[in-house]
């Protein structure tokens, strides 16, 4: 795909990305000095006669719909123009990844993370609703997420100016399996569109998995009939029961159902908030780490771009050339680093790698620490697959690597590990060590990380490490690997 070296008066340096519509190019701003984002339409969208007028009319509406909204969580538009026939727009640049690429890097968020996620949200469509904007594309792709935890949402291009904008017609466009049942069946839409659209994003974020799957008409039709199972219940009792009544009521057949406000619901998942931080004597639940951020937009998977500039998927099951032992052994080492989903990114990454040092490349993105990154690569490519968190030796004879921060022992390429059950004497002895670190949150937290264990003491060890703040991580992983 060919760039253009200008656009309008701003220089274009890359492709930040494409889809159906146009291509999103990174430029820089000569006058104001500062790098910005560019959206310009296919030309052969532009060739379209019979397209032309609606494909422009839809771009001019996103810069006007985005024009009423001054809010930090929506991404800001400086400007609307025309190059050569292109249309294009000018908007911020921000520095992260979109909420889809996070969530396919890091398939379940930290409880705290969720909660910003949609209250940031949230809080932008308040006021973008309150100047007559709907949005009505509400999903993880149109959300970016920085380092630092800042949300912002993204993509007006269909969205709803009240009194004003596109035709009746136009409310039938959407996500599949984010539309609400209105937009399925061309009724007359308003703001509460989108608050079913935070719904079905809030069980995604809860439940680690969509609401609604299947193929388009499949989908329409549960959405239409169907209602899915509670979050909790679908998350395998990881997630708490007190957002499942919210999901519900925003995921309602009915507008009439729904939440009155974005700020009605924004506020039912505060309260829902404090009743469990409350429960758990903690602020757990609503504070996130900072750091956590950071690894989740750091190890957010980065599709490959393709020269010719179109969107395809990222593999995610691993080629029948793999040797299912040696998948295990790297797993196991990576799991020693962020704990049991290892597995799943270890069989996303075999996907598009042809050997093992690739893969462990690809995979170590996932591991926050340089040092500690660079060491699981060389422990990989040379044959000794290991924890490699203490640094106390690394020769080839070695099998294991005791357990450092946010580590557990790890099997060399040796061989697999023998598992080793969850015993209720081991659960109680890493009870008493994490409540006297923690106080009594550390009850729900080793409650969970032995539901997701699945009866594995290792895993239910790298669970608990992984909710355990940094400073804890190498005190705690001494005493659980002394007893076990």
């Amino acid at each position: 795909m060919d760039i253009p070296e200008r656009i309008g008066k701003y220089s274009v340096s890359e492709v930040l990305g494409a889809g159906a519509m146009g291509v999103v190019y990174k430029g820089f701003d000569p006058h104001i000095h500062r790098p910005v984002a560019i959206k310009v339409i296919h030309q052969a969208l532009l060739r379209d006669h019979e397209a032309k007028d609606s494909v422009v009319a839809r771009f001019r509406n996103e810069a006007q719909a985005v024009g009423r909204i001054a809010h930090p969580g929506v991404v800001a538009i400086h400007e609307f123009g025309e190059d050569a026939g292109d249309a294009y727009i000018v908007m911020e640049f921000v520095e992260g990844r979109n909420l889809d690429h996070v969530l396919a890097g890091t398939a379940m968020l930290a409880d705290a993370q969720v909660l910003r996620i949609m209250d940031q949200l949230l809080d932008a469509l308040a006021v973008a609703h309150a100047n007559g904007v709907w949005h009505r594309d509400i999903k993880p792709a149109n959300l970016l997420l920085t380092a630092a935890g800042q949300v912002k949402l993204t993509d007006f291009g269909i969205a709803r100016i009240e009194h004003a904008g596109l035709t009746q017609a136009a409310s039938m466009i959407g996500t599949p399996g984010y539309m609400a049942p209105e937009q399925y069946i061309g009724e007359g839409i308003d703001h509460r569109t989108d608050l079913f659209a935070c719904g079905v994003l809030l069980f995604r974020l809860l439940a680690g998995r969509p609401a609604f799957s299947g193929s388009a008409e499949v989908v329409m039709y549960k959405i239409l009939n169907e209602q899915p199972p509670p979050a909790s219940v679908a998350s395998g009792g990881m997630r708490p029961a007190a957002y499942d009544g919210i999901v519900a009521r925003a995921m309602a057949k009915s507008p009439a159902d729904r939440f009155g406000s974005a700020k009605d619901m924004r506020q039912a998942l505060l309260d829902a908030a404090s009743a469990a931080a409350a429960a758990a004597s903690s602020d757990a639940t609503v504070i996130v780490a900072p750091e956590h951020w950071a690894r989740a937009v750091a190890t957010a998977v980065r599709e490959p771009r393709p020269a010719d500039g179109t969107s395809r998927p990222a593999h995610t099951a691993a080629p029948g050339a793999w040797d299912a032992d040696q998948l295990s052994r790297v797993e196991r080492a990576l799991a020693s680093h962020i704990g049991p989903l290892a597995k799943i990114m270890v069989r996303r990454a075999a996907g598009s790698c042809s050997d093992v040092t690739s893969l462990a490349e690809a995979v170590s993105a996932h591991i926050p620490e340089a040092a500690q990154r660079q060491k699981f690569i060389s422990a990989i490519s040379g044959g000794t697959v290991m924890a490699a968190a203490t640094g106390s030796g690394t020769g080839a004879g070695r099998t294991h690597a005791q357990p450092g921060p946010g580590a557990t022992a790890a099997a060399s390429a040796a061989g697999p590990v023998a598992r080793v059950a969850l015993g209720e004497e081991f659960q109680a002895r890493a009870m008493q060590l994490m409540v006297r670190r923690m106080g009594p949150i550390a009850r729900v937290m080793v409650k969970r990380a032995a539901e997701r264990s699945q009866g594995d003491q290792a895993l239910f060890v790298a669970a608990l490490l992984d909710a355990a703040p940094p400073a804890d991580r190498a005190a705690l992983a001494r005493d659980l690997g002394d007893g076990g």
